[in-house]
């Protein structure tokens, strides 16, 4: 049986969220209440993570859920993805601390609905 792509993306999601935090298998599974064996398998796509412990995960990291799934094609990507500046995006790509990076990346898609519809004229108003 092939592992599916789904959950081979987010198991790397897993991954390099404990691995950026200097966190065990043992600390997460511990966290979760599962063995480091299984943390393994869901990091490899062996066993895929279902909703509700993909939820507990997400809490454990104090990431959103959507974290998750960020990259995937067809993922639901949001505005700032899908309609940034592509050098905005390369600066945020550089961040190497996910966290942060989730963070920043949702501080932006709240100040892009708070922008005004239509763009201020050249006099200001």
């Amino acid at each position: 049986m092939s592992i599916d792509p789904v959950d081979s993306h987010i198991g790397s999601r897993l991954r390099a969220l404990r691995t950026e935090q200097n966190l065990s298998l043992q600390a997460v599974g511990h966290g979760l209440g599962v063995t480091y064996q299984q943390i393994r398998k869901y990091e490899s796509g062996d066993n895929r993570i279902s909703a509700s412990t993909l939820y507990r995960l997400a809490g454990f990291f104090n990431v959103e859920p959507s974290y998750f799934f960020e990259g995937l094609p067809g993922a639901g990507s949001c505005a700032v993805e899908s309609e940034a500046d592509p050098s905005m995006q390369a600066v945020l790509g550089r961040i190497p601390d996910a966290q942060l990076r989730h963070h920043l990346e949702g501080l932006l898609r709240v100040l892009d609905q708070r922008r005004p519809s239509s763009h201020l004229g050249a006099n200001g108003s």
